[in-house]
């Protein structure tokens, strides 16, 4: 009986110990209650432009401004980049809608620029979705501001 009680004490402690540590539970301020973690605190609201993404990833800053019909491209890459590009999705059906880059031109290391763009047969309300394109390659999602 020795060996048994040896492995049920500690297992024991264990699930005790976990139990406490998961939180959660209602009225606590956990995840489930949809608060920030603190007691009585609300999660943030963010409010944003219904137009404008991001894109910044190892010195590469793209900002996609649908109410300007601007595309910024800020190259701190260190090396030239290809003609810029984008497309969206829509969201609900996932239907691919391209962008069109007016005038792209290559980025020099170091540079800025600043392109009109063109986006036609989809409402700033229906994308679920803006994909960063530099020449051929896609280099991900813009993130809503």
């Amino acid at each position: 009986m020795k060996p048994t009680r040896r492995l049920v004490v500690p297992a024991a402690v264990v699930l005790l110990a976990l139990a406490a540590c998961t939180g959660g539970g209602e009225g606590d301020g956990g995840a489930a209650s949809g608060s920030t973690g603190r007691t009585g605190e609300p999660s943030p609201t963010i409010s944003a432009p219904p137009g404008v993404y991001l894109y910044a990833n190892a010195g590469l800053v793209v900002t996609l401004d649908l109410d300007a019909l601007t595309l910024q491209v800020e190259n701190g890459t260190g090396r030239a980049l290809p003609k810029p590009g984008f497309y969206v999705l829509h969201a609900t059906d996932g239907a691919h809608v391209d962008g069109k880059v007016v005038d792209a031109s290559a980025i020099p290391p170091g540079e800025t620029a600043s392109f009109a763009i063109e986006l036609d047969g989809i409402a700033h309300d229906e994308i679920g979705l803006a994909v960063l394109l530099i020449g051929k390659d896609n280099y991900g999602a813009f993130v809503r501001q």
